[in-house]
């Protein structure tokens, strides 16, 4: 399944969201999908140290062999936000029109994030009212990012 971690899922769709609102009117395309593939690498890489640390804090050794189950469980973190980035990479190729893939790439992060949040409902067995309010609750977070979007540009 692509979201191992629908937490690790949800994080990384807000910061891609938050790297190009942060980003767009100012940049073009290229740097925007630039600067959100290396902010979702450096925060991969950071939990997955974090993981592993918080992993050797109850044992006496480091040991190897659960970097790479700890990576492959972040991983969602990087992969979740890939229609947002896919669109942004249209609008390099110039297959969309710059302003529609940074829209596109925007709002496609809001439904991801709905999305997500019903998922993490599923898993835990939340009834389908509890999943909804959920995915509104998320979404909200993903409409407050391009609410600041607009308001800073």
């Amino acid at each position: 399944m692509l979201v191992a971690s629908p937490r690790s899922a949800i994080y990384g769709t807000i910061l891609a969201t938050a790297v190009i609102a942060a980003t767009a009117g100012h940049e073009p395309p290229g740097f925007i999908l630039a600067a959100t593939a290396a902010t979702l690498a450096v925060f991969w890489l950071a939990h997955v140290y974090a993981e592993v640390l918080e992993h050797e804090l109850g044992r006496a050794g480091f040991d190897l062999k659960v970097v790479p189950a700890i990576m492959a469980r972040e991983l969602s973190m990087v992969a979740a936000p890939a229609l947002s980035v896919l669109f942004l990479l249209l609008g390099v190729l110039g297959l969309l029109d710059e302003g529609l893939a940074v829209g596109l790439a925007l709002w496609t992060g809001v439904a991801q994030l709905v999305g997500w949040a019903i998922e993490a409902g599923r898993r835990h067995g939340r009834s389908r009212p509890a999943m909804l309010l959920g995915g509104v609750i998320n979404g909200a977070f993903g409409v407050g990012i391009i609410g600041l979007e607009a308001l800073l540009h």
